[in-house]
């Protein structure tokens, strides 16, 4: 990959991880103001703790990507951005065009979900 395109990239993780830092800090702010307000009934009570797991969920796949995001710009340092962790190929520009973060290739990736699904598949059984 060339230095302008690596560069494009760079800066896209970059504004990636200020997004998700900011969305992270929004729902840590919101859940900490809702555990604190008074609730008048059971529904209630019940709507809030829906929402309060939404949001927690919600938090967890930003960290998750997050640490997705951190670790693809570590690999410009090590030289290994844009390279499938799997088959150790480049990536193609489209597939990291849309998921910059992205660790494997279509095609490998494609295949590790197979292999996961089969695994919780033969492991219900």
């Amino acid at each position: 990959m060339d230095e302008e395109k690596a560069s494009l990239y760079q800066g896209k993780l970059k504004q990636i991880k200020l997004e998700l830092l900011g969305d992270v800090e929004k729902n840590y702010r919101s859940a900490k103001e809702e555990a604190g307000e008074a609730v008048p009934d059971i529904s209630d009570e019940a709507s809030r703790t829906y929402n309060h797991q939404l949001m927690m969920n919600l938090g967890e796949q930003d960290w998750e990507k997050l640490k997705l995001v951190d670790e693809a710009l570590d690999s410009f340092d090590k030289g290994e951005y844009g390279i499938c962790k799997e088959c150790e190929e480049e990536i193609p520009e489209p597939r990291l065009n849309i998921v910059p973060f992205a660790k494997y290739c279509v095609e490998c990736l494609n295949k590790i979900e197979k292999e996961q699904a089969a695994e919780k598949h033969n492991s219900k059984f």
